[in-house]
């Protein structure tokens, strides 16, 4: 049986469709696509235009469209910070589910790290350690003991938002790239859980930027994995932007051309995050939000979890 999920982020809408068992132990990705909507870029003094929302039904019309080629059971969609954290939510949200003949889900800050713990956990090994989602618009930190996800921040902050914020080019400047990393300590040590008293040995990373990065590691250090990455592989990737732009700038546009003006921000994200939790090591999980929509929203709801 196939299941659909579009996800509605700041950057991009994505469109994933699951081949699920009879049972609904078992799950294959069948379709990824996305569409580079770029929705944060209508959002001016916090609320979202009526062209940023005529973009964002399009898109999400173009999803449906694209998925009932494959006569799947049940498409959802979700959205997450970018229709999140704006003063018009209710009525952007209200237009688009008119204009594109659908319901969505928005999915509050807490939602948003959970599922990622979901999906991200249903194919990797999480014990212990801090999961990092980098988005668009925020970015998720999740405290893992014992392979349960314990605490929670979601940090207003992601690689287009604080492009958006910190950057006057395409690419950041040294002092550019501190006051990214800056404002991510602030929003840490602001959290009222106290999520920056933490020390972890290991990060799990999901979503575009946190891979698009394990994967430009890679191919500049020839590393043999594009899942795995060290704390001196990111302050090295951070030396090679400022020391060896050209390199770093040509490695972007081979493994990520869409985020040539966010990747640089994503880092500064990630290494203030590496610095912050202590932590030596990140692996970059297969899956997450998106899987972990479709295993509790989706088949828990339909009897097949």
């Amino acid at each position: 049986m196939n299941y659909g999920v579009i996800d509605v982020g700041s950057n991009t809408v994505r469109l994933c469709v699951y081949d699920v068992s009879s049972d609904g132990k078992k799950f294959k990705t069948i379709l990824n696509r996305k569409s580079m909507a770029g929705l944060a870029a209508y959002v001016q003094d916090g609320m979202i235009s009526d062209e940023g929302v005529q973009v964002a039904a399009e898109s999400v019309r173009k999803c449906l469209k694209r998925a009932s080629y494959l006569k799947p059971a049940r498409v959802d969609v979700f959205a997450t910070a970018v229709l999140r954290n704006i003063a018009n939510s209710a009525e952007a949200i209200a237009a688009i589910e008119d204009a594109a003949d659908c319901t969505i889900a928005l999915l509050s800050e807490e939602d948003e790290a959970h599922l990622g713990f979901v999906g991200a956990s249903s194919k990797d090994d999480l014990a212990n350690g801090v999961l990092v989602d980098i988005g668009g618009g925020s970015s998720e930190v999740t405290l893992i003991a014992d392979a349960k996800d314990v605490m929670r921040a979601s940090l207003p902050l992601g690689s287009l938002s604080s492009y958006r914020r910190h950057v006057c080019d395409i690419m950041p400047t040294e002092k550019e790239f501190r006051a990214i990393q800056a404002e991510v300590r602030a929003l840490l040590e602001a959290d009222v859980h106290g999520m920056a008293e933490h020390r972890v040995r290991r990060l799990f990373g999901v979503g575009g930027s946190v891979r698009a990065l394990a994967e430009v590691n890679a191919h500049l250090a020839g590393a043999q994995s594009d899942k795995d990455m060290s704390h001196d592989d990111v302050h090295r990737l951070v030396d090679d932007m400022f020391a060896h732009r050209r390199a770093f700038l040509d490695a972007v546009l081979h493994i990520a051309p869409e985020r040539i003006h966010t990747i640089a921000c994503g880092l500064a994200i990630l290494t203030e995050l590496f610095d912050d939790f202590d932590a030596d090591t990140l692996h970059v999980c297969s899956n997450g939000v998106r899987e972990g929509y479709l295993l509790e929203r989706i088949l828990k709801s339909e009897g097949l979890q």
